[in-house]
């Protein structure tokens, strides 16, 4: 593997990609043009697309940066991570799904939902295939969170008036499942690797 890989994963730049939407968004709402719309009202049929645009959207720059910091911390340490493009996939229609399906009323915006479901899909790949470079990735994001003195737990069990929990707790159990969904394809693309190398 080449160095620069190594330190940056190709599939990171995904995560880069969908930073930039974020803040693409961000300018158009500061000029004016509301993009409130594309938020998750629960039970709202006219906001289903929320589900797929909701992560993209926050209310104001403080909000866009605190989940900057946590989406390129936790994105980073998954897109090392097999099946990491299927993985966001299903991370962010199962939390948007189970959040207009069973959150409480208001409009649901912000990446923090991504955010909680890198960090289950790093603990669930951890626990669940237990090889060495998921185990690294999850202690890597406990120091990295540490030093950077960022409470995922605290943030995860967040029940503030202005915080949407119901994204971060949803976002944490689709990234959990996801992580267990994939589990057999993991172990089959190892097993196909020492299979070739024999």
């Amino acid at each position: 593997m080449r160095l620069s890989n190594f330190l940056f994963p190709p599939n990171f730049r995904y995560v880069v990609y969908a930073s930039l939407i974020m803040i693409a968004l961000m300018l158009i709402d500061t000029i004016g043009l509301s993009v409130d719309r594309l938020g998750i009202i629960p039970h709202s049929q006219h906001h289903l697309i929320g589900i797929v645009t909701a992560p993209f959207v926050h209310d104001s720059w403080s909000h866009l940066g605190g989940n900057l910091i946590g989406l390129l911390i936790c994105g980073y340490l998954a897109s090392r991570l097999p099946n990491f493009k299927t993985a966001s996939l299903g991370i962010i229609l199962l939390t948007g799904l189970f959040v207009w399906l069973f959150a409480a009323g208001g409009n649901h915006i912000g990446a923090s939902g991504v955010v909680m479901g890198y960090y289950g899909y790093l603990a669930g790949v951890a626990l669940f295939q237990r090889n060495l470079l998921s185990v690294l990735s999850l202690l890597a994001l406990a120091l990295a969170t540490y030093y950077a003195n960022i409470n995922f737990i605290g943030t995860l069990f967040d029940f503030s008036d202005n915080v949407s929990s119901e994204s971060h707790i949803f976002g944490f159990v689709s990234g959990v499942l996801v992580s267990f969904i994939l589990r057999s394809n993991s172990s089959k693309s190892r097993l196909s690797k020492l299979n070739k190398g024999k």
